[in-house]
């Protein structure tokens, strides 16, 4: 399974951590940006390139998973993701962005959005399940 992760860039070591357990079972991570975090301060040419590479990761993916909290740009991967048809998991510690008030968005209800509750581990647990 291919797949990609989407979340804050201060999110960056739960990013890590849920890439290590899904490719220890098998899986492949389409692209990693972690890889640049923590950030520096980058330029337009390498914000440009790792948009890219972003987009490519989540196009090559068979499914998406946001964690949050989300950054300004876990949104337009979101979008990126249900445009392009794939599978999304969007995932939470508990259900506060599950709830119908001003921190959910209609697209956490699309019926190709899975909603995960739990930590880093039961996340991992249920995507493998699934």
């Amino acid at each position: 399974m291919k797949f990609y992760i989407a979340s804050s860039l201060v999110n960056y070591k739960q990013v890590r951590s849920l890439s290590c357990l899904l490719k220890n079972a098998g899986w492949e991570h389409t692209y990693d940006w972690t890889i640049h975090c923590p950030v520096k301060e980058p330029d337009a040419e390498t914000l440009k390139s790792i948009g890219e590479k972003e987009f490519e990761g989540i196009k090559q993916s068979d499914v998406v998973i946001v964690l949050t909290p989300q950054g300004r740009g876990t949104h337009t991967e979101l979008g990126m993701a249900i445009a392009l048809s794939k599978k999304v998991y969007l995932c939470h510690h508990n259900d506060t962005y599950f709830k119908c008030d001003g921190n959910t968005s209609a697209f956490y209800w699309l019926s190709q959005v899975k909603q995960l509750i739990g930590n880093t581990e039961e996340i991992a647990g249920e995507l493998l399940r699934s």
